[in-house]
């Protein structure tokens, strides 16, 4: 019983992940371990179910995360004279990944219930935070604007970064939302509808276009595969965005000949362009993990961050490793839209189902101008939201496939 309620806390702790991890970096060690440590727990109790005889429904995208997994291995033994940094380039790009094969033997669907509300209870506490900041005009860096605009700040909360705020709140919102529609009582609509108000409005409060986009986009696809006369609601919802001068400012300044001269030169493009280059010296292995373009190779070559994740991994793993990548998110989101939209009609949870599709879609949308995966809370909660995708669906599936 213990062990049940050790393991029960741990995934709480899981589900508060952003700011579990904040305030346990602040305590020397600990901070630097604690998913680590609960990490090794669940996979021994996880171990210990399937040395018992338990199993799980396997998805092609386990099975291309096993191969990616062994790619990585196998980048390791290629590396051993940089393995070290390598190691831990390995540990940022696969740790948090193992979950979706320990996650799977610990939760039932009513526990996936439960974690969804405890990660939305957290959405809430940041987003308010990051509302906060907005309305007192937290102090900011100058560079996170142009001198051209008219923002005042941007919301960072407990991320230090508005566009990793903006990332964690494309995750946010759409569940919130789906939650809000999905819920039976009204105290409970209310609830989850105003956590679904405070994160878009959190997201907003970044001025983070990268994540604006990369939701909208998201929500577009969404919309298409379920109703397409959503897709009118979608177009609404971003000219009256577009209403709002800061946010008008924001966008506007995308079709600006001056931003595109300070991204070749100094800015994202040009940092692509370096990847790509980096990329040419060894085109099928790459660099190496770790070696370029994001935090570890921050740390140890002073590189800086490539904005795109998937350039990043073309950078350091070449074109196998991010083909082998490509393959697997692909396959996530083929996997969960053939478990979400067939039997769609006959899920009373189905409005929350299609939040957690738009949220694992829009961060892999933002991926393409952002290291998002770099932060271990994002990295995280990527996969934890689509292991509970699967565990939610999980029955359904099974009752659809025995008729």
């Amino acid at each position: 019983m213990k062990i049940e309620r050790l393991k029960y806390w741990s995934l709480v702790a899981l589900a508060f992940f952003p700011i579990v991890d904040f305030l346990l970096r602040k305590v020397p060690f600990l901070g630097s371990v604690w998913d680590d440590l609960i990490l090794v727990g669940l996979a021994a109790l996880a171990l210990g179910r399937y040395l018992a005889g338990d199993r799980f429904e396997q998805l092609p995208y386990h099975r291309i995360l096993t191969g990616f997994i062994l790619l990585g291995i196998a980048y390791l033994a290629i590396g051993l004279s940089t393995f070290t940094i390598d190691l831990e380039g390995f540990r940022a790009i696969y740790t948090y990944s193992f979950y979706a094969f320990i996650l799977p033997f610990l939760i039932d669907k009513d526990l996936a219930g439960k974690l969804i509300r405890y990660s939305l209870y957290a959405g809430l506490i940041i987003g308010l935070h990051g509302v906060y900041q907005y309305i007192t005009k937290a102090p900011m860096p100058p560079g996170w604007v142009d001198a051209t605009e008219t923002v005042r700040t941007r919301a960072y909360s407990i991320f230090g970064s508005p566009n990793i705020m903006g990332s964690y709140m494309i995750m946010m919102f759409p569940m919130a939302a789906g939650m809000a529609w999905a819920s039976r009582s009204t105290k409970e609509r209310l609830f989850f509808g105003f956590v679904a108000f405070i994160t878009l409005a959190a997201l907003l409060f970044t001025f983070t276009r990268g994540a604006w986009l990369a939701l909208f986009v998201a929500l577009t696809v969404t919309a298409a595969l379920f109703n397409r006369r959503l897709l009118i609601l979608i177009l609404i919802g971003a000219v009256a965005a577009l209403l709002i001068p800061q946010i008008q400012d924001r966008i506007f300044n995308l079709f600006d000949p001056l931003y595109w001269q300070k991204a070749a030169r100094d800015g994202r493009i040009a940092r692509w362009l370096t990847a790509y280059d980096a990329m040419r010296y060894n085109p099928f292995f790459g660099a190496g993990m770790g070696h370029f373009g994001g935090a570890v190779a921050a740390r140890h070559f002073d590189i800086r961050y490539v904005d795109n994740y998937y350039m990043k991994t073309l950078a350091e793993m070449g074109l196998l490793g991010l083909s082998v990548m490509l393959a697997l998110f692909g396959t996530v989101i083929r996997n969960l839209y053939t478990r979400i939209f067939k039997p769609l009609q006959a899920r009373q949870e189905w409005p929350l189902l299609l939040g957690m599709f738009t949220s694992v879609l829009a961060v892999l949308v933002q991926n393409a101008v952002e290291n998002v995966f770099e932060v271990p809370a994002m990295n995280f909660l990527f996969w934890f939201i689509v292991s509970l995708t699967v565990i939610l669906t999980g029955s359904s599936e099974k009752e659809a496939s025995q008729k």
